[in-house]
């Protein structure tokens, strides 16, 4: 058994170090496209990370199984089950949070969620507030605004292989102005090796106009290898996710992330988490880390960014019920 997982711990490994490998080597054929990017990409809520676990892990999470699966690639929605709720603080200026549960419909498995995100634009900056992104949220300002989406996602098994979609009806706020839309999310999981290899086609359709400013959906095409928990010797488990996304401009962002679980006592776990991503936007670090404690079928996730440009560090707190 132990040289079982072994083999299992090490495909895992190779799998996730081959796809980090090739990530890098194209990241660096885009990296050109930086300055470019950084424009009107909205509603924000889109581009924030989805919960605590993944964020810790750079914010890889195109084949988790957890709920958080609705919002990253309703491909792995038949492998989720539960309930997940985080909140993120950037400084004392902005609020970010999510909940999602998944259930099992007859041969289907369904997903609801929500994600919010409440900040202060810079006066008639809403342009400018998008182009900064997440990370510059904590600067503040001094219009009301507020991002939404509420999700709805399917998932099923068809011919051993797992395909889902899902709906999100977004909105943001600026002010006394507002926009709505709809954005479709595509994905694709199958079983391999250890682990999940994940495809998915993220926030398609029109953006929301916003103060005369006509933003575009946060577009991304993604694929990403994951899996764990899986045991290393008596009292250690760890897990891997490693992805690789394609932005709408051609931009090339590879991300990925372990946790490592210690497990003093049975239905115990304590999880160390690291996450390694390339930047994108002004201030955004390379590296996350957190922790997590599991108790039978309740997590604790804990995560944090340790933005740069003197920015304080942005913490987020997560509840998981399998």
């Amino acid at each position: 058994m132990i040289i079982s997982n072994r083999k299992h711990v090490f495909a895992l490994c190779q799998s996730a170090r081959l796809l980090g490998v090739v990530a890098l080597l194209c990241s660096g054929v885009a990296w050109p496209s930086v300055a470019a990017a950084q424009r009107g990409e909205g509603p924000l809520v889109l581009r924030a990370p989805v919960s605590a676990r993944t964020l810790a892990m750079g914010n890889a999470n195109l084949a988790i199984n957890d709920a958080d699966a609705l919002f990253a690639n309703p491909g792995m929605l038949v492998n989720a089950r539960g309930l997940s709720v985080s909140m993120q603080r950037y400084g004392s200026a902005a609020t970010a949070g999510s909940a999602a549960t998944v259930t099992t419909v007859g041969s289907m498995t369904v997903g609801v969620g929500i994600q919010l995100l409440e900040w202060r634009a810079p006066s008639f900056g809403y342009d400018e507030a998008l182009r900064q992104g997440t990370p510059r949220l904590s600067d503040g300002g001094v219009v009301d605004a507020a991002s939404q989406a509420a999700t709805i996602g399917v998932g099923r098994i068809i011919k051993g292989m797992r395909f889902g979609a899902s709906v999100k009806y977004v909105q943001d706020r600026v002010g006394g102005f507002n926009d709505r839309t709809a954005a479709f999310d595509l994905g694709f999981a199958m079983p391999f090796g250890p682990g999940s290899l994940a495809i998915t086609a993220q926030n398609l359709g029109s953006g929301p106009r916003i103060v005369d400013y006509e933003t575009v959906l946060p577009r991304r095409f993604g694929v990403g290898f994951g899996g764990g928990m899986f045991p290393v010797g008596e009292y250690f488990d760890i897990g891997a996710q490693t992805q690789l996304i394609v932005e709408a401009d051609g931009f090339v962002r590879p991300a990925g992330g372990v946790e490592l679980g210690y497990i003093p006592i049975e239905g115990v776990a304590i999880v160390f988490r690291q996450g390694l991503r390339l930047p994108r936007e002004p201030d955004e670090p390379l590296v996350t880390a957190g922790l997590g404690v599991t108790v039978d079928r309740i997590s604790l996730d804990y995560a944090m960014e340790p933005m740069r440009g003197g920015r304080p560090v942005s913490h987020r707190i997560g509840f998981r019920l399998k």
